[in-house]
């Protein structure tokens, strides 16, 4: 395995990855605090000894699984660049915590079967599945669903992208992984006469309101409807926005880029959920993502 001084070397690099400041000093200050730890001829099991010294040092499990993914990222990136040996990192998995930051997160199943229960032959059913779809996949906020508007929603090369303009009006990408392009396409045919790209990609719809742009509130009452319809309890709409980081981390998806899809400030506060698989609410059954949106698209 790679010695401390070439390590050291190689973390400027590593850290002219980030691309936001934010992310970047976090990274530093962790990876500096590894480096210091680290002895001078590493063995293949350092992560191993890393978390058992944070754990002899009584830090909390949060903070624990967040300087150990520090450190495997960074050791993954090493031996890409330099062909240390891969027990290092591959063997090692981040230890998940039980206490603090828990939010209320559903299986891959209870989620397939969420968006599944509206009746996708009306137009209200397109919708609803769309709204749970770009916050228990995209992850958006209730708000940033309903702030969208007809150019905001776009398919680029089969895949939806949306552009979201999250808290401070600030605008991010969010492509929505599995084959969500026909059920746009098929949702926004229906209001082909109203095609001004200023128009809300949601209308609330209720009588007497058919004009007017969907609601939190709205979107609150019809994640409950189609929640009790799939047979599951107390389920929110932010509960949704906290299950799509939850897949995403299960996934792999590295924080930063999570970061960067739900709109967070800094990677810290991503990093919260590393932690969260123990409190997953849910039978765990499915396949994956996309397996799931797959037969929700067909349904």
């Amino acid at each position: 395995m790679a010695d401390t001084s070439s390590l050291n070397d190689l973390l400027p690099r590593f850290l002219r990855r980030c691309d936001a400041d934010s992310t970047r000093l976090a990274y530093e200050r962790e990876l500096k605090r590894f480096l210091m730890w680290l002895p001078q001829a590493p063995t293949t099991e350092v992560l191993f000894d890393f978390r058992d010294h944070l754990r002899a040092r009584k830090l909390g499990p949060t903070t624990i699984s967040w300087r150990t993914t520090v450190a495997r990222a960074f050791l993954k990136f090493a031996a890409d660049q330099t062909g240390i040996e891969a027990p290092a990192v591959g063997d090692f998995k981040p230890p998940k915590g039980t206490t603090g930051f828990v939010p209320h997160v559903l299986s891959r199943g209870h989620l397939s079967a969420l968006i599944a229960a509206p009746d996708k032959r009306t137009h209200r059913g397109k919708r609803d599945a769309l709204v749970l779809a770009f916050m228990g996949v995209g992850g958006l906020r209730a708000g940033e669903v309903c702030r969208l508007d007809r150019s905001d929603v776009q398919i680029r090369s089969g895949t939806v992208v949306l552009i979201v303009s999250g808290r401070g009006r600030k605008q991010r990408l969010v492509p929505l992984s599995g084959p969500w392009a026909a059920p746009v396409r098929s949702y926004m045919g229906t209001w082909a006469e109203r095609g001004a790209p200023n128009e809300p990609a949601f209308w609330c719809g209720q009588p007497g309101h058919e004009d007017r742009r969907l609601t939190v509130a709205a979107v609150d009452s019809l994640v409950r409807v189609h929640a009790a319809t799939a047979g599951l309890a107390d389920v929110s709409a932010h509960d949704l926005r906290h299950t799509a980081a939850s897949l995403a981390i299960d996934a792999g998806e590295p924080l930063h880029r999570l970061r960067d899809r739900l709109g967070h400030s800094c990677v810290l506060v991503t990093s919260r959920y590393l932690h969260v698989g123990g409190s997953r609410v849910g039978d765990g059954n499915g396949s994956g993502c996309s397996s799931h949106c797959r037969q929700i698209c067909s349904g």
